[in-house]
């Protein structure tokens, strides 16, 4: 009898074992939640996943401009559903979030905060978003930036803008080989030709992607998708770009890709 116990009782410690690895190996991520700008009109939060193993560290932006929701429902889609493997994650899904609240470009009209990098602690409030978002990068040492926008039309129409291309602000031959090897994976399966990516080499000073590349040596993407592209197709498009980068400095898994 004694040994029968004995036998039932270690079974039940190894099944309560087995039940806490299964819930720690499903959320391997925690979420922490802070605030930049903090107790003002552009309070906006900032979601950090966090595993065991602090290290890389991504940090995604969106919502720099209100009328580009491309990027702002992706990061939202991540924020909600990715459970990362390893390392740092830092989303932002509306950086001028009363940019976003609006639909509009820019608030106040006249401020683009992707031109006032690396921003000013003492300047007006868009440029204390710049560099509360620029502090970030150096407090938790980030490995890689993604900046996520969207533009009015396909760069192959007009090169006045942006749509279908990730833009680099320095000439890095490694990153540049990364960019060229990312978009044979995110024209697999695309048909027209203009809807097709491409990489540019163009920096613009003063913003978050130009910030991090020239005054950190951190590798920065500019990843635009179209706006005469369905909704729907933009934000599949921004959510497989961020996926394969989380990928490649080994935050998620294949499985995760799937």
């Amino acid at each position: 009898m004694i040994y029968k116990k004995s036998i039932s009782k270690t079974i039940f410690i190894s099944l309560i074992l087995l039940i806490l690895c299964i819930s720690y190996s499903a959320a391997d991520s925690i979420t922490e939640t802070k605030y930049i700008c903090f107790g003002t009109d552009f309070e906006t939060p900032v979601y950090i996943l966090k595993t065991e193993t602090r290290k890389p560290v991504v940090m995604i932006i969106a919502g720099t401009h209100g009328n580009e929701p491309g990027g702002i429902a992706a990061v939202n889609n991540l924020k909600d559903n990715l459970n990362i493997k390893k390392g740092t994650l830092l989303m932002i899904p509306r950086a001028n979030i009363l940019a976003c609240k609006k639909e509009v470009r820019s608030f106040p009209k006249d401020i683009n905060l992707n031109r006032v990098y690396p921003g000013n602690k003492q300047g007006n409030d868009v440029e204390k978003i710049a560099y509360e978002i620029f502090n970030l990068m150096k407090i938790y040492d980030i490995d890689f930036l993604i900046d996520l926008h969207e533009s009015r039309e396909f760069y192959k129409v007009s090169s006045q803008n942006y749509g279908q291309t990730l833009v680099l602000d320095c000439c890095d031959d490694s990153l540049l080989e990364m960019c060229l090897s990312i978009i044979d994976e995110l024209n697999e399966e695309i048909i027209s030709p203009k809807e097709e990516f491409e990489v540019l080499v163009k920096p613009i000073e003063g913003c978050a992607t130009y910030a991090a590349s020239c005054q950190l040596s951190i590798p920065a993407i500019t990843f635009e998708t179209c706006k005469k592209l369905s909704l729907s197709k933009r934000i599949e498009k921004q959510l497989q770009f961020a996926k394969i980068i989380l990928f490649r400095y080994n935050l998620l898994t294949e499985e995760d890709m799937e």
